[in-house]
């Protein structure tokens, strides 16, 4: 079946399902600028002396300014519409992705923290811009269609940091691969993500 935009009528996102997504994309990025800003300067998880734990400051900082300004310019594209409230659209989306986002935050590990953000987090976030990025039409979404590619070369510089910076740190352990796989499956059964794939 060839590909297709999904939503409306003859395959065309309609506005009101548009504004959903990019609600739910402003508000993932909202939520990993908050938990990085506070990783940056709360506990890290380990002891200051510890391997890595000025490293990790350093990536969670730089992390959290980044999804900082990636949630902004997600905000500038939500509609400006009479009775619409812009700022409402901005919410968790339905299903397990604030209850994996919360345990991730709740995570006292520096390595589980990091292993859950660039394995899990970074990159499935990055494959839902980019099936967005796949079934979006220049015509109706191309400012959107921008800060998809500038959303998704961000991750894959963070990606490709995050990896180089979990390799040289001590403390991998089963938690963090169990939390990855939770985020994993977490993303995989948000309900509004499915309405980026091609219908």
């Amino acid at each position: 079946m060839a590909e297709t935009t999904a939503g409306g009528p003859g395959g065309w996102r309609g506005i009101d399902e548009l504004a959903e997504l990019v609600g739910a994309y402003c508000w993932v990025e909202r939520r990993i600028f908050e938990l990085a800003g506070g990783w940056a300067v709360g506990p890290g998880g380990t002891d200051e002396g510890d391997e890595g734990a000025a490293e990790l400051r350093v990536f969670w900082a730089a992390a959290s300014r980044r999804h900082g300004a990636l949630a902004g310019r997600w905000a500038e594209r939500l509609p400006v519409r009479a009775g619409v409230d812009a700022a409402g659209l901005v919410s968790a989306p339905d299903g397990p992705l604030a209850g994996a986002l919360e345990a991730l935050g709740s995570e006292p590990g520096g390595w589980a923290r990091a292993e859950g953000l660039v394995g899990a987090v970074l990159p499935r976030l990055a494959a839902v811009y980019e099936a967005h990025l796949r079934t979006a039409s220049p015509v109706s979404e191309g400012p959107v269609m921008e800060d998809l590619v500038a959303a998704l070369r961000a991750a894959a510089a963070e990606i490709r940091g995050g990896r180089a910076l979990l390799e040289a740190l001590p403390g991998r352990s089963e938690a963090a691969g169990m939390l990855r796989a939770e985020l994993q499956q977490a993303f995989e059964r948000t309900n509004v993500f499915p309405a980026v794939r091609p219908s």
